[in-house]
């Protein structure tokens, strides 16, 4: 038997790469050709975990070349029988196949498909918060980087919808106010929901020019009247502190005294720079905006905010520190806000693991031993036995 018909790379280039990889790519084109609202992932960032499949297939093809290569060097094609033994080269590539099939299946349940719906009902308990952004034209000022507006939203959706307990926590919605305010989304658990919302926000997507506080705080009062009274109410007011139509401190003053809704303001800009930033004409813009010829700047007013939060009952802070208003807000009382009926998919992933452990144990029970070769030498003592 030559060291070919021992170790047959075709054979392992089936079973141990191809195989594998076709059951993984098989699964991908499913996936993909699938309606999403019929097949989600809850971990679908690490579909790049499939790579341990091929990288596997080629660590055991490139095995056997080097086991071919050191049995052509030490012995002839008519004694390399008798350094392997008995091994059947279909049942060792074959076992090969059952482990990168379950390393496919494994990599399937780490994503953690889902398909099959259910109605589950949960109890919201924690806080109500109205995220108050401003779109106004001076949030293209970039003495925040990237600009003001940029960093505001990256800020809310890193602390706000991506901390976990937070998360859990809290109902949200998202007002955008300049001259005018207007309504985004209205207080919801849903933070995909939100977090596309903000997305879709840009400068000037309110029709009125000009930065109104005070209008922007009455606006979120209003969203509260469907919350419980027990439950904490807050308003989140992200912007450069110029005001261009009075009376945020008597808004953030009354949303307090008369309605329990605590008001914290924070500053989007570099409190650093003494006349301010100059204002783009627009997003990314080298060239600055003019009024009357003369080039806009914008300077964050942090005495104004500090006054508007001290009226609310709530509290200042810098938006590169947003972290602190959040572990603030997460010290505060939570109540029950809704019992919410919400359509889940079934998980999955258990399908997959249990194949992959029973691909592996059969493969662990699986013998490489064959039939012995009609060619095989005969040892002397067996000569003698016989």
């Amino acid at each position: 038997m030559s060291v070919r018909r021992i170790y047959p790379l075709s054979a392992w280039l089936v079973w141990a790469l191809i195989v594998p990889v076709a059951v993984l790519a098989l699964a991908g084109f499913l996936a993909i050709s699938s309606r999403r609202e019929d097949l989600v992932f809850d971990r679908l960032d690490l579909w790049w975990i499939g790579i341990v499949v091929p990288l596997a297939g080629l660590t055991s093809v490139y095995s056997v070349y080097r086991r071919r290569v050191a049995i052509a060097r030490f012995a002839s094609e008519r004694l390399a029988p008798l350094l392997v033994g008995r091994l059947s080269p279909g049942k060792q590539a074959a076992r090969a196949g059952l482990f990168g099939v379950a390393l496919a299946l494994l990599a399937m349940g780490i994503i953690g498909p889902r398909w099959g719906v259910y109605m589950e009902k949960q109890r919201v308990f924690g806080r109500d918060i109205v995220v108050a952004l401003d779109v106004s034209k001076s949030m293209w000022a970039a003495d925040v980087e990237p600009n003001r507006f940029e960093r505001a939203k990256r800020e809310i959706r890193q602390q706000l919808t991506e901390r976990g307990s937070f998360v859990h926590e809290n109902r949200l919605a998202l007002l955008a106010f300049a001259g005018s305010t207007s309504l985004r989304l209205p207080l919801t658990t849903d933070t995909v929901a939100f977090r596309n919302k903000l997305e879709q926000l840009q400068v000037g997507s309110v029709p009125r020019g000009g930065t109104a506080i005070g209008e922007a705080i009455r606006a979120a009062t209003e969203l509260f009247a469907k919350s419980p009274r027990e439950a904490e109410r807050i308003i989140l007011v992200f912007t450069d502190g110029e005001d261009h139509e009075g009376g945020p401190v008597e808004a953030a003053e009354e949303a307090w005294k008369q309605h329990s809704i605590r008001v914290y303001t924070v500053g989007v800009g570099d409190p650093a720079r003494v006349v301010g930033a100059q204002v783009p004409a627009g997003p990314g813009s080298d060239k600055p905006m003019l009024h009357d010829g003369q080039i806009v700047f914008s300077k964050l007013n942090e005495p104004a905010l500090r006054q508007i939060a001290g009226a609310g009952n709530g509290d200042y802070a810098p938006v590169t520190q947003l972290f602190n208003v959040v572990n603030r807000i997460s010290g505060l009382k939570k109540a029950e806000l809704s019992i919410e009926e919400r359509i889940r998919h079934q998980p999955r992933y258990q399908w997959f693991v249990a194949g992959a452990l029973l691909l592996l144990m059969i493969q662990g029970l699986m013998s490489e031993a064959g039939k012995p070769a009609k060619d095989q030498p005969v040892r002397i003592w067996q000569q003698e036995a016989a």
